[in-house]
């Protein structure tokens, strides 16, 4: 076995269950994070990439996955989408932790594939603006927009989960200092 297939088959084995829940998050339905799962561990391992650290090629999954679905988004406007989720008959009760994380993937889940993206990258990774900008080879303003953009919308739609657009950057708080021409003489 090659060792590209190695790093494969321990990827998948050690963890292939974070793998599937992070296109879970991204996707909100269990037959699109397979497919998500699946397209992006072909993307990653389809050409032998020699030797590669297990946590390199975690990241580089995980990535395969945002770009997959910002990518699908875009071509799937042009083909009809079959619907898996079955309706549930009973309404949920909005006061248990398990509901309001439903309610929470759902709205994330209606946010548009990039918005969506940057969002789940910020509170679900941990990562600030730059780190998104970095991963998804953005600018950090355009994540900062997405940013705003998904957590406006979160806030004003769904305000009973607390977030905050001071959430978006609290450790990069960016100051401009304005000194007139007479300070500098």
């Amino acid at each position: 076995m090659s060792t590209w297939a190695e790093t494969l088959d321990t990827l998948v084995r050690e963890r292939g269950g974070a793998l599937y829940g992070y296109a879970f998050v991204l996707t909100g339905d269990h037959h699109a994070a397979d497919d998500l799962l699946q397209d992006a561990l072909v993307r990653a391992f389809r050409r032998g990439r020699g030797t590669m650290p297990l946590d390199a090629a975690h990241a580089y999954v995980k990535r395969a996955m945002q770009t997959a679905l910002i990518d699908g988004h875009r071509r799937a406007s042009a083909r009809p989408k079959p619907d898996h989720r079955q309706a549930d008959a009973t309404a949920p009760d909005p006061t248990t932790a398990s509901d309001t994380r439903t309610a929470l993937h759902e709205a994330v889940l209606a946010l548009p594939p990039r918005e969506r993206t940057c969002v789940v990258m910020r509170y679900f990774d941990g990562l600030n603006a730059t780190q998104i900008a970095h991963e998804l080879g953005l600018q950090p303003g355009t994540v900062r927009r997405y940013l705003a953009d998904g957590v406006g919308t979160l806030s004003r739609t769904h305000s009973e989960f607390g977030l905050a657009q001071e959430d978006i950057e609290p450790e990069e708080s960016i100051t401009v200092v304005v000194q007139s021409k007479e300070a500098r003489r």
